[in-house]
């Protein structure tokens, strides 16, 4: 009988690979895996005390078998009609065959009964992420197993261990059975062969389940918790490159060969495309030819595999950071590079400068690259389009490559990946459907958490646990910053130092002492609710005609428009700009572009930027003067770390450099109605502490010490509401952590979030206001093709409120719903009608006018 694996349609023509071709396939990554990650294997190994030629052995037995659910009459007779087979899920099916040869044939690596664990749970879940639930509702139908073609499939594994030379790496004894007794007695002989299957996951009958076994590790031992997890999730990866990638490639060939034979055997010719190395780039390359500073050669020569690094924006920390992650997978024997940012915005920045330095070093910098996000399909799909200069919409094979490119991103499949603390969290607790896939990819990785103090006390509780949980699993991580709390630092060790761990602390001195800056502060506002101080607009037009860079930083959206609009009347419109968060991503990202293209690349002189905070972290620009609101002190750093940006000293060629700091108007306000962004009590800190003089970055660093103190994290953790923030990552305040509960077993990813920027279990950003995405009418204009992801952006959710109070919830003027069908799926878009234009975003003045107190806490 032909038994097929894969199928995949062009036109009307079905083309099939067959079940061994596919396996083949399969084999031969997990080949290429081991000749190009054996070292790494090996040290993954002994850091659990795992036997190395197990573990590769079974890896080996596993990929061999993991389709042989598929070895069914419904499913082969489903796969040749070219029909889904989703009520006989093989992984399913195939599940008690492998528990069988295992238990009877093959010594588990680790956990040593008579139920091979990793190995049997790997295969059940290598196309449904393990949880509680998982296969207890789906709607199963008995199967009939093809039993001659199960048992000679199986004794062929011996030849194709030969074929394939995998001698080299274990040794593998198979003597050929001719029955599996209990597997077929389960398909033949019971009443409800499913409920048997579920009987050995899932807890509640006789029979000791997968389950039961799993909570019971836990249970004895919670330090097993990581071992279990770590080593599940690296298994799990390396089943699901093989599988994922060798059906990835007949599609491909199919796609581009168009072969005359529909059935197709083995395909893959190049399976070392799947498995990708490191760069070699060098020390040179990466300094782009400058002198390393001795913070640079530090970290470089210590490589430690926990550190923090402090130093100045402008100052390299980047390139630090990268000699350190090359020099520790040097040295620890790691096969991955993962920077974690706090923003998209700064995620997509970093992708496109590491690109830039491997193409400089003479690498293709997008095959060693990749990027994950919220919106990273935006990004990828932006440039895309760059690439098709001429034409204005991609093509339906465009779409499935940037799908493809940010699946890997996903789950970090490129040897580095660029993404977001909120992403790598994820990994860890089942936050997505690939969480295991990625976890599994993260096991032999290092990781920089670049500016590590940039969150506010929720993500910051969150991000020490992760640190702990990367301690357990000997994950190394670098945090570095340019403003490096005290608070954090002691937190951190103090944990480290209980499970016997110090982190290096690498300074970098000399660039710490630097003072590039004075800091000139006003006792008055910029602008308030119904004035503009017009002294500061008329200062600002003086030295926009000396021909000087200004940058004026507002703490609210509806301001720095009011601010924008006030200057944009008295300069020419090409030489200012404005940048806060209410931009369409697609807009966004353009504009960004616009503005480092001008100030960095082209140094073009005057332009005047008018930003929010968004300025503070996500664009290497400078500016020559700055205007700002009084914000936390270390976003004060931050932003001051856009002005004379790297260099020494405040005053030059006659020329000073100088934060003119402002009172936003929240302190003009009455007790109690002053809504801010910020928590007050920390502006009110910072106010006390930070005077007109100048600052050396070391200087800041100590005003955020005296601001924050030495508890931060430690009082936010003793008001923790679980109905407000969630339940925490990790266990240690009195409740369960979702790492806990997600091994292996646990919560599914809606119980966890509901997307990646939006919480449920688990809430990682807590945020002042409640946000809406919505797509601008403008952009929208009835078209259903326009309801896109870059057409949105986010806005407070009170707006709406407004206008369901005003006129409503039947009736509303500014905002409307429409749902957009895809294949099987519905999906809502909001459309706020408010005006919109590119250059301004939403005007909201009929918000104002409708409300006269104008305010979010009145509306809510």
């Amino acid at each position: 009988m032909l038994l097929i694996a894969k199928l995949h349609r062009i036109g009307n023509v079905n083309f099939f690979q067959t079940f061994l071709g596919h396996t083949i396939d399969c084999l031969k990554i997990l080949k290429c895996y081991f000749e190009k990650n054996e070292k790494v294997i090996e040290d993954f190994c002994n850091q659990w005390n795992i036997d190395k030629e197990i573990f590769m052995r079974n890896l080996f037995v596993a990929v061999y078998l993991h389709d042989v659910g598929k070895l069914t009459e419904e499913f082969q007779k489903n796969i040749k009609e070219g029909k889904r087979s989703q009520h006989y899920p093989h992984a399913f099916y195939g599940f008690p065959i492998i528990l069988e040869v295992f238990a009877k044939y093959f010594k588990p690596f680790i956990y040593h009964s008579k139920l091979p664990l990793i190995e049997t749970l790997t295969v059940l879940a290598h196309h449904t992420q393990l949880y509680d639930g998982i296969y207890q509702d789906a709607e199963i139908k008995g199967v009939k197993p093809l039993k001659d073609e199960i048992i000679e499939f199986i004794n062929k594994m011996d030849d194709i261990y030969r074929e394939l030379k995998f001698e080299k790496f274990f040794r593998l004894e198979w003597n050929k059975i001719d029955n599996l007794s209990i597997s077929f007695k389960i398909f033949e002989k019971t009443k409800n062969p499913q409920r048997v299957i579920l009987n050995f996951i899932h807890p509640g009958s006789n029979t000791r389940s997968m389950r039961e076994i799993v909570n019971e590790i836990a249970k004895n031992n919670p330090n097993e918790i990581f071992k279990l997890k770590a080593i599940y999730s690296y298994f799990h990866s390396i089943l699901k490159l093989c599988d994922d990638y060798a059906s990835v490639e007949f599609a491909e060939y199919v796609k581009k060969n168009k072969p005359r034979e529909e059935i197709l055997n083995s395909v893959l010719e190049n399976p070392e495309k799947y498995v990708l190395s490191l760069p070699e780039i060098t020390e040179k390359q990466i300094l782009d030819g400058n002198r390393a500073y001795e913070f640079q050669k530090e970290i470089k020569e210590k490589s430690p595999g926990f550190c923090f690094l402090f130093a100045p924006c402008g100052r390299g920390k980047t390139e630090a950071a990268l000699l350190w992650c090359f020099g520790v997978c040097k040295k620890f024997n790691k096969n991955k590079i993962i920077f974690a940012m706090p923003t998209q915005t700064t995620s997509n920045a970093m992708r496109d400068r590491f690109i830039e330095l491997l193409n400089k070093a003479g690498l293709n910098g997008e095959e060693y690259v990749g990027l994950y996000h919220g919106k990273s399909f935006v990004k990828l799909k932006t440039e895309k389009l760059k690439e098709r200069e001429e034409e204005d919409e991609l093509t339906d094979d465009d779409i499935e490559e940037i799908s493809g490119e940010n699946f890997k991103g996903n789950i970090f499949f490129r040897p580095i990946t660029i993404t977001t603390i909120d992403h790598l969290i994820l990994s860890f607790v089942h936050g997505f459907t690939q969480a295991d896939f990625a976890l599994g990819n993260l096991q032999n990785s290092v990781i920089v958490f670049d500016e590590v103090h940039y969150y506010e006390r929720q993500t910051l509780k969150h991000l020490v646990d992760l640190f702990k949980i990367l301690r357990r699993m000997q994950i190394p991580h670098l945090l570095m910053s340019g403003t490096l709390p005290d608070f954090l630092i002691k937190r951190v060790d103090e944990e480290a130092k209980q499970e016997g761990i110090k982190y290096e602390l690498i300074k970098d001195e000399e660039g710490l002492k630097y003072i590039p800056f004075k800091v000139r502060r006003y006792g008055e506002f910029l602008i308030t609710k119904n004035d503009i101080n017009g002294k500061v607009i008329k200062e600002i037009i003086k030295n926009f005609e000396r021909g000087r860079n200004q940058f004026i930083i507002l703490n609210t959206v509806e301001r720095a428009q009011r601010i924008f609009r006030a200057l944009r009347e008295k300069v020419d419109r090409d030489k200012i700009f404005l940048l806060h968060s209410q931009f369409t991503y697609k807009d966004r990202d353009k504009k960004e572009e616009e503005i480092v293209r001008i100030l960095k690349n082209e140094r073009r002189k005057p332009i005047i930027l008018v930003s929010t905070q968004v300025i503070e972290i996500s664009l290497d620009i400078s500016c020559d003067v700055m205007y700002t609101e009084l914000a936390p002190a270390d976003a004060i750093g931050q932003r001051g770390g856009r002005l004379n940006r790297g260099n020494k000293n405040w005053k030059e060629n006659g020329k000073e450099f100088v934060m003119n700091v402002f009172l936003p108007e929240e302190f003009f306000k009455e007790k109690g109605i002053r809504e801010t962004p910020y928590d007050f009590n920390i502006l009110q800190k910072t106010n006390d502490v930070l005077e007109t003089d100048i600052y050396s970055y070391l200087n800041l660093k100590e005003i955020c010490n005296r601001v924050y103190g030495m508890n931060y994290i430690e009082e936010f953790e003793n008001e923790w509401n679980p109905q407000k923030n969630g339940n925490p990552l990790f266990s240690g305040i009195g409740m369960d952590g979702i790492f806990e509960n997600t091994c292996l077993f646990g919560l599914s990813p809606k119980q966890v979030v509901f997307d990646e920027e939006t919480g449920n279990g688990l809430i990682i950003r807590s945020e002042k206001q409640q946000k809406i995405e919505v797509v601008p009418y403008v952009y929208y204009q009835n078209k259903e093709e326009n309801l896109i992801v870059e057409n949105k952006t986010k806005v407070p959710f009170w707006w709406y409120k407004i206008d369901e109070k005003e006129h409503g919830e039947d009736n509303l003027q500014w905002f409307d719903y429409v749902v957009k069908e895809t294949g099987r799926k519905k999906k809502i878009f909001w459309i706020c009608k408010l005006p919109y234009d590119e250059n301004y975003g939403f005007d909201t003045t009929k918000l104002k006018d409708t409300c006269k107190s104008y305010g979010f806490e009145n509306i809510i």
